[in-house]
């Protein structure tokens, strides 16, 4: 059962509830007035005639007629009709009766003083409803008494017909406000299918499917969070296809770094095993192997140190000054590059909240590449411009406009370095990610023939 026909049969149950007491107490409240209203006007006509009676007695009575004959015109009264719808009653035997009913005389009347003033009493049976007034007439005998019997079943049947009215209007009003109720939710909740149908398209894989609603209410608003949901997801799906393409890239880079050295291990291997070779052969083959073992272990550093920072494992976070750790860099790349010089411009000072190793390790690889750019000789500066921005600059052979765009993929190394020192191609895909972790961006200037510049900006830094 769908949302809005829950709502329409949850409407219908509570208008019906609603309906049954609202017409339960009007049917009381109706019967109860037309009752009154009956009983009032019985009374009335009651003490009419019982005063007549009494009048007539009197009157006869004191023009010296006995009680007798007074009985007899009271009789022909009666007879006359002069008193419709009346019973009078001596010692339990009727003496006159215009009533159609017949009044069953109870003995204990008198004894419990039943009927001594005007009351009366309500009685149902065979679907009829009698009210019965009654009273003793002591001016006229010590057993005579008057009763009136009206029926009401009138006033019953009145409040039945307006009671089934009453729920055939409401059952038509409980059905059409319910017909309403239901289209105007499912009106309403329209945009909530729009959102099914959209979320359906998204597990589909279709990440480019939008809601589009005007409205400013709840469903408008969810409209909204779906799309940003949605937008999120689709980044977050570009993220990861991206980031497995890359890794397919970096795969295939691997796969074909790793084959040249393994290829020239693998065959001076051969050689030295099935060859018999001089002693000077025999060096250059194990130099040789030596050399691309080498290279393979620093390729398998270097990717063990890239994975350990996708990872961001051991990562600890402190305060750092920029200055001390460039100077710490370029105490360490003095040691691997001798020929080169290398100088701190930094007349100011910032830190920032990183890994202090990490970036010593950042600093390294920039200084590192721009010492295979340069010749022996030439300089290399690492310093800071303004506080937030630290540099590393060299003044060697820089590259062409069209390199900038590649030389961040991993494995892409620009030309060949002097004096033959070919790197791995790694140091800058490693400076990206610890820059990442940092809150940092990387920007890099250069031109042919003029050198290189990196800038790095840490947007999280502060001074004292």
């Amino acid at each position: 059962m769908k949302l809005y026909q829950k709502i329409m049969l949850f409407i219908f149950l509570i208008l019906a509830v609603c309906g049954g007491v609202c017409g339960w107490v009007l049917g009381i409240s109706y019967e109860k007035r037309q009752m009154s209203e009956a009983v009032f006007a019985e009374l009335q006509s009651y003490e009419s005639a019982k005063y007549t009676m009494e009048w007539i007695f009197r009157s006869e009575t004191a023009a010296e007629n006995s009680r007798e004959i007074t009985r007899v015109i009271i009789r022909q009264m009666f007879a006359q009709e002069l008193f419709e719808g009346y019973l009078w009653l001596e010692d339990g035997k009727v003496v006159c009766d215009s009533s159609y009913y017949e009044i069953i005389w109870n003995p204990d009347w008198k004894t419990k003083g039943k009927f001594e003033e005007t009351e009366y009493v309500m009685e149902q049976g065979e679907g009829e409803y009698r009210m019965v007034i009654g009273s003793r007439l002591p001016w006229l005998g010590e057993g005579d008494y008057l009763f009136s019997v009206r029926d009401l079943t009138e006033i019953h049947e009145e409040t039945e017909d307006f009671l089934r009215q009453f729920a055939l209007i409401w059952f038509l009003f409980m059905t059409a406000a319910s017909l309403f109720g239901a289209a105007a939710v499912k009106l309403v909740l329209k945009p909530v299918g729009i959102l099914e149908r959209a979320a359906m398209e998204v597990s589909r894989g279709n990440y480019n499917v939008r809601v589009h609603g005007g409205r400013r209410d709840e469903t408008g608003k969810l409209a909204e969070a779906f799309n940003v949901m949605a937008e999120q997801v689709e980044e977050r799906i570009q993220e990861l296809t991206r980031a497995g393409e890359e890794k397919e890239r970096l795969l295939g880079s691997l796969a074909h770094e790793m084959r040249t050295p393994m290829t020239s291990i693998v065959g001076y291997s051969d050689t030295l095993l099935h060859v018999k070779l001089g002693e000077r052969e025999r060096q250059r083959a194990l130099r040789n192997i030596y050399q691309q073992a080498g290279y393979l272990q620093r390729l398998s550093a270097k990717l063990m140190e890239l994975v350990a920072l996708h990872q961001n494992e051991a990562i600890s976070m402190e305060k750092c000054s920029v200055k001390g750790t460039l100077k710490k860099a370029l105490q360490m790349a003095e040691k691997r590059w001798p020929d080169r010089e290398f100088h701190l411009c930094a007349e100011t000072d910032f830190f920032v909240q990183g890994d202090g190793d990490l970036l010593v390790s950042f600093f390294v690889n920039l200084l590192d590449n721009g010492a295979k750019a340069s010749l022996p000789g030439q300089e290399i500066h690492g310093g800071i411009s303004i506080p937030g921005t630290a540099f590393v600059q060299d003044f060697g052979k820089g590259m062409e406009e069209g390199e900038l765009e590649k030389i961040r993929e991993p494995f892409y190394r620009s030309g060949e370095p002097y004096e033959g020192r070919q790197g791995l191609g790694l140091g800058l895909s490693i400076c990206e990610q610890i820059a990442c972790l940092h809150g940092a961006k990387i920007q890099i200037e250069s031109r042919k023939g003029s050198g290189t510049k990196v800038s790095v900006y840490f947007y999280n830094s502060f001074t004292e």
